[in-house]
C-alpha cells in the first residue's frame, strides 16, 4: 500500500466518522427537543434529498458535455498577393 493510499484512507475515515457523529447528534437532538427537533430533522432530510438529486443531475449533465465531441471549424485564410 502506498503512502498516498494510506493518507487517503485516513482522510476518508475521518470524514466518515465526522458524518456519523453529525447524523447521530441530529437524531439525539430531535429526540430530546420533541416536535421542533423532529421537524428540523424532517426538513434537513428533505433539503438534503432535494439538493443531492439536483447536484447529481448537474454532475451527469456536465459528464455528458465532456464526452460530447467538440466540433472545430477550420477556415482557410485569404492569401495576400503581392505584385
Amino acid at each position: 500500500m502506498s503512502a498516498s493510499t494510506t493518507f487517503g484512507r485516513s482522510i476518508g475515515a475521518a470524514i466518515g466518522k465526522s458524518a456519523a457523529y453529525t447524523a447521530h447528534a441530529a437524531i439525539r437532538t430531535a429526540q430530546g427537543t420533541g416536535r421542533f427537533g423532529q421537524d428540523v430533522l424532517a426538513g434537513t432530510t428533505e433539503g438534503y434529498t432535494s439538493k443531492a438529486s439536483e447536484l447529481a443531475e448537474r454532475r451527469l449533465a456536465l459528464a455528458a458535455q465532456r464526452q460530447a465531441p467538440v466540433a472545430i471549424t477550420v477556415t482557410k485564410s485569404k492569401r495576400r498577393v503581392t505584385a
